[in-house]
């Protein structure tokens, strides 16, 4: 087997020690001197371009884990990936500067931890309010179901955090801008409801306590003109409905959350007012 081939089986990069059963020695050294493979520290070889967290998981005998994974098996994220995060064998003991490793048996999904591994280590390791991105994510593409979670649930420690966690999935998530926002609103000590249908407005984001529309907007969705539009049709059928309606985009939700969460706060305690009474009357 050609150098090229063997490292594309090996996921784009792999240490000595696992090529020198796939490709002569002679053959790897001279597709390094033409270029065909670079070598980034000794003893680790790569294709040309080969993504860092990739190099990561190879440096130290493992597979890309938590956001890591997350990312590279298309589950949304907040943030992009930082510093890489790999999981190696308990046996090991490699390291790679700028590289946070774990260490446990995994079951290995093409150089990623399987979907549920990887969703249990994002609830572990990235902040409360977007740990439920991926794992939303994965529910809304029929990667795992509620039952697989459950069961996950149920096996950790009745200490581990993640429990609580767990309890606050919602398979019915429109996106990741709608889970951190349904985490913050349930932080607060909200009653909601997800995806609701009011007709004739249509579904939407968050109801809290039955007649706070909560609305967020994320750009892909809600940039052009005739979305735009849209949003304003369905602003003025919930307020004739009754509805109080408040709608924030990705900035504001990700980024200002005391603000973002003051106003729907002042707006909760203020109640409903001639939204509630026009509704009595319909």
């Amino acid at each position: 087997m050609d150098a090229l081939t063997a490292l594309t089986e090996c996921g784009g990069a792999a240490r000595f020690a696992r090529l020198e059963r796939l490709v002569a020695r002679r053959e790897l050294a001279a597709a390094v001197r033409g270029g065909e493979v670079v070598r980034p520290s000794p003893g680790l070889y790569a294709l040309p371009g080969c993504p860092a967290d990739v190099l990561a998981a190879a440096a130290v005998g493992g597979v890309r884990s938590c956001h890591s994974a997350a990312a590279a098996l298309g589950l949304d994220l907040v943030e992009p990936p930082g510093a890489p995060h790999v999981t190696a064998r308990p046996r090991t003991r490699a390291t790679r500067a700028g590289v946070v490793v774990h260490r446990r048996d995994v079951t290995d999904l093409d150089g990623c931890t399987d979907v549920l591994t990887t969703c249990l280590d994002c609830l572990r390791c990235l902040p409360r309010r977007t740990a439920l991105v991926p794992v939303d994510s994965a529910l809304r593409r029929g990667l795992l179901d509620v039952g697989d979670l459950l069961a996950a649930a149920s096996r950790l420690n009745r200490r581990d955090p993640r429990r609580a966690l767990l309890r606050m999935v919602d398979p019915a998530s429109g996106s990741a801008l709608e889970t951190v926002a349904r985490v913050d609103l349930l932080d607060e000590g909200y009653a909601l409801r997800t995806q609701r249908v009011l007709e004739p407005a249509g579904r939407v984001d968050l109801v809290v306590d039955g007649w706070l529309v909560v609305e967020v907007d994320g750009f892909a969705f809600h940039s052009s003109p005739r979305q735009r539009r849209e949003d304003l049709r369905r602003d003025a059928e919930l307020t004739r409905l009754g509805h109080v309606v408040l709608r924030f985009d990705w900035q504001q939700v990700v980024h200002q959350r005391s603000w973002w969460l003051g106003v729907v706060r002042d707006t909760h305690a203020a109640g409903p007012g001639a939204g509630r009474v026009l509704r009595r009357g319909r």
